[in-house]
Parts: C-alpha cells; structure tokens; sequence
C-alpha cells in the first residue's frame, strides 16, 4: 500500500504546513476494506465489497516505521487480518478482489491509504481470504 487518498493527503497538509490540528485515528478504529475495483484517491465505496458475509475486519497494530531496501519509509501488519467466508445461496458464485484500503472506522469512515494486490485473488463460496502478519506492506516515499 502507497497510495493516500485525497482525504489524507488534504489532512497532512494542513497539519503540517497550515498548522491545523490533526487527530490521528485510534488503533482500535483502523480497519481493512476488500475492493472488486480501485477505489482511487476520491474513496469509491461503491467498488467496497458489498455481500452479506463481508465486514471491515481491524488491522490491528503496525511494526514501527523503518527504512527499506530502496530507501523508502515502510511500516507492515504486525497480526494476521481474516475475513469470513464467502456466503452465497449458489454454489457457483465467484467475487473477484482487485484492491484493498485502511478506513479509520468499521463503517462509513474516510479512506487512509489504498492499494492493488499483486494478483486480484477470485473468491468462491466457502473461501476465506487472509493476510499474514506483514503481508500488508504500506511504503512511503
């Protein structure tokens, strides 16, 4: 993940260079949104999932930020993220996702960072998708 949205961006700038007051949302309330398409800078909810199994899962903690490789500022999830299982009454139903995203809430909530996943991951019924303690990398140049 890299990518800010429009209301982060807008929300540093004006901490740091208008000298507006800026709260940082608590641990507790950062969550994991599953996109089926780029929910861009302007935070498109319509491509959040949108199933009756699905729910914005915590992030939980991140690793305190260090410098990678390349010289970039990273920080990754310090505990495993599991959604629940996909729920469908056919059998053949399928969801592809393309994209994932920090909210600062459970639902609703403004859109922190986004990002594509390597490889969009097709989701059948039954499925679970996970991510593994530092899967989520969140680089910044």
């Amino acid at each position: 993940m890299g990518a800010m949205s429009n209301y982060l961006e807008q929300r540093m700038i004006n901490a740091t260079l208008r000298g507006d007051n800026f709260t940082a949302p608590l641990v507790a309330d950062l969550h994991l949104a599953l996109f089926t398409a780029d929910p861009t800078d302007e935070n498109i909810t319509g491509n959040e999932v949108a199933e009756a199994w699905y729910e914005r899962k915590a992030t939980g903690n991140w690793t305190s930020p260090s410098l990678d490789g390349e010289g970039r500022t990273r920080t990754d999830n310090a505990s495993p993220i599991t959604f629940d299982a996909v729920e469908n009454a056919d059998p053949t139903h399928t969801i592809t996702i393309t994209h994932v995203g920090v909210y600062d809430s459970a639902a609703s909530g403004n859109l922190l960072y986004h990002e594509a996943l390597t490889t969009p991951k097709t989701l059948e019924v039954g499925d679970v998708i996970s991510f593994a303690t530092g899967a989520l990398i969140l680089r910044l140049d």
